[in-house]
């Protein structure tokens, strides 16, 4: 019996995706951030993620290749503690 990994929970703040693109929630689905709430506040994009991996490393280190491959920056990490 396998047992499925933590989740991880944490906050991105991305530059670099356009929002007037009214395709940019597809765009990050499409490169596999779909475990995450997208928030744009004026021109400030936040991505809160609740990742299932081993570490809390690895969660982040994936969302930020996710982030990347879909042409964002990640400038913030913040950890959500429960």
């Amino acid at each position: 019996m396998s047992v499925a990994p933590p989740h991880h929970s944490f906050t991105l703040r991305v530059a670099g995706i356009s929002t007037e693109d009214d395709h940019y929630e597809d765009i990050l689905f499409e490169a596999g951030c779909g475990d995450a709430l997208i928030g744009v506040l004026g021109e400030e994009m936040f991505l809160d993620f609740d990742r299932a991996a081993l570490s809390f490393d690895e969660a982040v280190k994936s969302a930020i290749q996710n982030v990347e491959n879909a042409g964002g920056k990640v400038i913030k990490l913040d950890r959500i503690v429960d």
